[in-house]
């Protein structure tokens, strides 16, 4: 007769079920979560200029070219991707369209003078236009361009035509700047402008009052060191004397200045 004492009985029984139970899953180490790659910014895409071309040739009739156009207006690579690039291109290619457009009427009195040329038995001499242009000032906020026309379009004319252009452009926004955008008070650089121009006109017999007669907001743009200001030709000088440039240096407006003026890029 058995005479464990059930509570050994339970005790016995309990000790042999953990035996036979199956062993438990092994602890492990979560792996590390992998970090994400940092975040870049794109570096910003560089301003290249390049040229838009506007260049044609015109014909009479018997197919003679009477008139050739060779207009470069200023543009810029890639400026889609950027909206003040966007604007300054927008801008020169308004412009180039609207000398195009000028030519196609010319090219229309350049072939009349080919026919009547050609009834005299004259030699005749095909008009001629270009137009090119020069970045004269550039940093990372502005640009200053100046263009160059030059038209020989009238058969028998003394002389052919030279003028000159400019425009300085915002590059934040793709804003022209007028010239009194670049100063606080418009009034007193103007002033002294033309003060510094006087000085400088005086030895060429050029009045302070004929310097501001003739003076026109638009004709400037900008360089390392200074303004240049200018005058066309046959305006304040006889054409002879071609186009007349004054430089004024940021030295003597500093305390006007509104633009941030650096080293060029």
């Amino acid at each position: 007769m058995d005479r464990r004492t059930p509570l050994l009985s339970a005790l016995l029984l309990a000790l042999a079920l953990s035996a036979c139970a199956a062993p438990g899953p092994a602890e492990t180490t979560p792996a590390p979560t992998p970090e994400a790659p940092a975040e870049t910014t794109p570096a910003p895409a560089e301003l290249v200029w390049t040229d838009q071309d506007f260049s044609q040739d015109f014909t009479a009739e018997d197919g003679t070219v009477v008139m050739s156009v060779d207009y470069l207006f200023p543009d810029i690579q890639n400026y889609d991707q950027d909206p003040a690039w966007s604007a300054i291109h927008d801008y020169y290619a308004t412009e180039g369209a609207a000398y195009l457009e000028n030519a196609q009427e010319l090219a229309v009195y350049a072939s009349g003078d080919y026919q009547v040329s050609k009834t005299l038995g004259e030699e005749f001499l095909p008009y001629g236009e270009a137009h090119s242009y020069r970045v004269a000032y550039q940093t990372d906020t502005l640009a200053s361009l100046v263009r160059s026309y030059y038209a020989n379009s009238v058969t028998g004319a003394a002389h052919p035509a030279n003028y000159q252009f400019s425009e300085t452009f915002d590059l934040a926004t793709g804003e022209r700047l007028a010239l009194d955008d670049c100063f606080t008070d418009a009034g007193a650089a103007r002033s002294r402008i033309l003060d510094t121009l006087a000085e400088a006109g005086q030895g060429a017999g050029f009045t302070r009052e004929a310097l501001e007669e003739q003076f026109n907001d638009a004709y400037f743009y900008l360089t390392e060191d200074h303004f240049v200001f200018y005058y066309q030709p046959d305006t304040l000088a006889p054409y002879a004397a071609g186009l007349l440039e004054f430089s004024v240096p940021y030295d003597g407006l500093r305390d006007l200045l509104a633009l941030e003026l650096e080293s060029p890029t």
